[in-house]
Parts: structure tokens; C-alpha cells; sequence
């Protein structure tokens, strides 16, 4: 086994050797525990939303660069319509859906208290948000909380990683994905990461 993989990939390998393989192919890859702006990756989030990375890469860029900014922040959006931030490049309820991440950002001030929050009072906040659901708040817990122990069977790229690699069978109904990925628990997202690098390679 390869001495530069983490704790949780070893332990990944040792649980599960499906991705046990995914993991020695891919090689150690890096998962940041380094906290970052909550409403900048929330609008992250929203634009990667039914789209491919790719996409929402180049989508991302253009409205950073139309913004004349490095990175989303609240006074970027906070004078602009549903319509102006459409026009960014957006859909209509992309565009909603920032204008409401405006609104709960701005009315709740101190969005560091989100990281004092448990998981379940992270949701019932988050989940209020227009456009904001399941997934979202599951990729949020991923890359902005740090949450290393996150599955997300509404992911496309998860699910058809999993019956590629022969864990699930097509068209299962989700409740089985979310039952094979027990055997990741507490290195859930570390196992999504992998998932997420056998797709894309």
C-alpha cells in the first residue's frame, strides 16, 4: 500500500476493496480542512447545479471576470436584479437563488456562526433558502464545512461511478447507494472524492 495515502484512504482500502482499487489507481489525493467563505462556495454550488464541472468552471470565470472580482462576495450581487445576475449567464432560478443567498447572508451577518451550527441546524438554515437543497447543502457540509464523513447519492457522478464499479445495480432506488457507502462511514466524502476522480479520468 502506498505510505503517502491518508488515514482514511487506508482505512477505505482495508473497508471496502471495490474502491479499495479506485483509490490505489487514483493515487493520494488531497482533501482541504481549511474552512472557507460560506457564501462564495454557496454560489459556487448553485451554478455547478444540473451542469457539468466543466461548465460550471467556464460559467463561474466569466461572471468573476464580468464582476471584476477574484471571488463571489455579497455587495457584488447585493445592487443587482434577478435579471442583472441572469445575465451573467445564468438561468432565471440560478439567478433567484443568489439574490436569496444575498438576503440570508445579509440578515444574518456573522456567517462564521453557520460553522458553530451542528449538521442538523446547518440544514433546517440552509434548506430554507430558495434553490437551495439536498445536494447543495450536501456539497456545502463537503467543501466549505469540511465534514469528512458526507454521501451524497443525488450526485449523478456518484451513482453511476458505484454501478460502474459494480457496487450498485442501474436504476436502483437511491436508499440502496446510501446503504453500500455505510461501509465508508467516518470517511464518506474521502470515498466521494475518489468516486468523483474515477469519472472524471
Amino acid at each position: 500500500m502506498n505510505k503517502n495515502f491518508s488515514k482514511a484512504e487506508k482505512s477505505l482500502i482495508e473497508t471496502d476493496p471495490k474502491l479499495g482499487k479506485v483509490i490505489e489507481n487514483n493515487g493520494h489525493l488531497q482533501f482541504s480542512i481549511k474552512k472557507i467563505d460560506p457564501f462564495n462556495e454557496l454560489v459556487n454550488i448553485v451554478i455547478s447545479q444540473f451542469i457539468s464541472t466543466k461548465a460550471a468552471k467556464g460559467i463561474k470565470e466569466k461572471m468573476l471576470k464580468q464582476l471584476n472580482e477574484e471571488s463571489f462576495k455579497i455587495l457584488s450581487f447585493k445592487n443587482l436584479t434577478v435579471s442583472q445576475i441572469k445575465s451573467l449567464g445564468l438561468s432565471k432560478n440560478k439567478a433567484k437563488s443568489i439574490k436569496s443567498l444575498v438576503l440570508f447572508f445579509s440578515q444574518n451577518p456573522n456567517s462564521k456562526n453557520l460553522y458553530r451550527l451542528s449538521e442538523e441546524e446547518r440544514y433546517d438554515n440552509l434548506i430554507k433558502i430558495f434553490g437551495i437543497g439536498k445536494w447543495s447543502i450536501e456539497m456545502f457540509e463537503m467543501f466549505c464545512v469540511r465534514n469528512k464523513n458526507i454521501f451524497s447519492s443525488g450526485d449523478a457522478a456518484i451513482r453511476v461511478a458505484m454501478e460502474e464499479l459494480k457496487m450498485v445495480k442501474k436504476t436502483s432506488d437511491f436508499e440502496k447507494y446510501d446503504k453500500y457507502a455505510k461501509k465508508w462511514d467516518p470517511y464518506k466524502t474521502i470515498a466521494c472524492l475518489h468516486l468523483w476522480h474515477f469519472i472524471e479520468s
